[in-house]
C-alpha cells in the first residue's frame, strides 16, 4: 500500500472508527501482540486505515475494511519494531562531568571503568595493533558486529556471500585467539 499521512478525521470517519474499534483488539489478539505494549502503535495504523477506507473508493470496492486495517496496523507495528531494534544498536555513551569534584583520580578511573590511564593506553595500543592485522572486510565486519547487527544483516549490507562472511569470521576469531594467547 502507498505511504499516507494521517489527517484530521471527518465526523463520518470518527463515527466509523468508534463503531469498528474492536478490529484493533481482534488484530492484536490474532497476531499475539500484547494490548498493553502495542495498542498505541496499532491504533495509528487503524486510524490511517479508516481514513484510507473512506477516501479511496477504489480500495473500498476491492478490499474489506478489516483487510485494509490489518495491513496498516501490521505496517505500523513493523516500523515500531524496526525502530526499537535500531535503538538497541546505538553505542552506549558514558557521560563524565569535567566540572565534578573527585577526591582522587582513582575514583575518576572507577567511574569510567575501573582502569588506570596506563592500562587504558596499553589496551588502545593492543587494539590498534590487532586492527592493523585485519583486512578491510574484516574491519567492516567487526564494526557492524560491535554495533549490534546480526550476521545476515552484515553480509547483506556488505554485499558479500554468507560463505565469505563466515570464512572471514573464522579468520577474525583465529586472530583474536592468537592475540589473547600472546
Amino acid at each position: 500500500m502507498m505511504n499516507h499521512k494521517l489527517e484530521k478525521l471527518t465526523e463520518q470517519e470518527k463515527l466509523f472508527s468508534e463503531e469498528n474499534h474492536n478490529v484493533i483488539c481482534s488484530f492484536l489478539h490474532k497476531f499475539g501482540y500484547s494490548i498493553e505494549e502495542f495498542y498505541n502503535v496499532a491504533v495509528m495504523g487503524y486510524l490511517l486505515a479508516v481514513q484510507i477506507y473512506h477516501r479511496r473508493e477504489d480500495l473500498r470496492k476491492e478490499y474489506s475494511f478489516m483487510c485494509i486495517s490489518y495491513q496498516y496496523m501490521r505496517r505500523e507495528i513493523a516500523n515500531y519494531l524496526r525502530a526499537m531494534e535500531t535503538q538497541k544498536r546505538k553505542p552506549m555513551e558514558i557521560i563524565i562531568s569535567l566540572d565534578a569534584e573527585y577526591a582522587d583520580m582513582e575514583n575518576l578511573y572507577n567511574c569510567i571503568g575501573g582502569n588506570s590511564l596506563e592500562s587504558e593506553i596499553m589496551e588502545d595500543i593492543e587494539i590498534a595493533e590487532l586492527l592493523e592485522s585485519f583486512t578491510d572486510i574484516q574491519k567492516d565486519i567487526m564494526k557492524l558486529k560491535l554495533e549490534g547487527y546480526s550476521n545476515k544483516e552484515i553480509y547483506v549490507s556488505l554485499g558479500i556471500g554468507s560463505t565469505t562472511f563466515y570464512k572471514e569470521m573464522q579468520k577474525i576469531k583465529a586472530l583474536l585467539t592468537e592475540n589473547l594467547v600472546r
